[in-house]
């Protein structure tokens, strides 16, 4: 088959020029340290994430004939290859804020990528980019889904993380699409999925533990306030879950969850960036 994606969504590259991705408060997210830096500690991944995608995605974009298919592939690459400028300078006003153990961090995923796209299959590659496609658009979605995550966080410091979430909810079908246009295997397209969630998840958990052992701020204060702020919060969670578990169906579709709605309602709030 060849793309799956609704008609009314368009993978639509948009020129972004954040003004606050630098000089931005140390705890920008309401002040809160564990949901500043568990952010962050996900955005150190994606500057050479995006680029292993594309790549993945790339190499198999000769065997499709598809048009639709290819011009959300075009879409697809303009869209991660601006995800990883703009977190480039997110990233790096991070580091500027003293956090310079992120310098090695970021080389070692560099090495881990490139060793992976050196030495594995190309299918097993795009498997990879299809499992975490499906982790990011799924918390993507959860975030558009539920404004109160970003409670108390000033608009200018929600702007890459919303415009972000719109991105991947739209192109999320993609690297899917191309998977499924190729032949690729359903055991490979889970294994790929356990082995994301198994080196990614603890990953960011880890980096998030760096942060506020720096900080001074792992203690009970830190995770009591977190638990003040999510009172009542946990069917978002449970919603994740569900989403994250809908993958390992054979018959399963990234469009499954039919969420474009939120694209439209972001795009008709911001009308500079849509």
């Amino acid at each position: 088959m060849g793309t799956a994606t609704p008609s009314n969504v368009k993978i639509k590259a948009r020129r972004m020029n954040f003004k606050h991705t630098q000089n931005k408060p140390r705890y920008w997210h309401h002040g809160d340290p564990f949901l500043t830096h568990a952010l962050t500690s996900a955005s150190i991944f994606f500057p050479e994430g995006e680029r292993f995608f594309i790549r993945s995605v790339r190499h198999f974009e000769k065997e499709i004939t598809d048009p639709q298919l290819r011009e959300d592939i075009k879409g697809f690459i303009a869209q991660e290859a601006t995800h990883g400028h703009e977190h480039t300078k997110y990233n790096d006003d991070v580091i500027g804020q003293g956090y310079r153990f992120l310098k090695p961090v970021e080389r070692q995923v560099k090495i881990g990528l490139a060793m992976l796209n050196k030495y594995s299959p190309k299918q097993f590659q795009l498997a990879v980019t299809v499992a975490l496609e499906h982790i990011t658009s799924i918390a993507a979605g959860m975030l558009l889904a539920h404004p109160e995550l970003m409670e108390g966080v000033e608009p200018e410091h929600q702007e890459i993380w919303l415009w972000h979430a719109v991105e991947e909810t739209e192109h999320k079908a993609v690297a899917f699409d191309v998977y499924d246009y190729i032949g690729g295997k359903y055991w490979i397209r889970v294994l790929a999925l356990g082995l994301a969630t198994m080196l990614f998840l603890p990953a960011v958990f880890f980096l998030l533990s760096r942060f506020l052992i720096m900080d001074k701020k792992f203690n009970r204060k830190t995770f009591r306030d977190l638990k003040d702020y999510h009172e009542g919060k946990g069917h978002i969670f449970k919603e994740l879950g569900a989403h994250y578990l809908e993958y390992y169906r054979r018959d399963f579709h990234p469009w499954d969850l039919q969420n474009q709605h939120h694209i439209d309602e972001w795009k008709n709030n911001n009308k500079t960036f849509a």
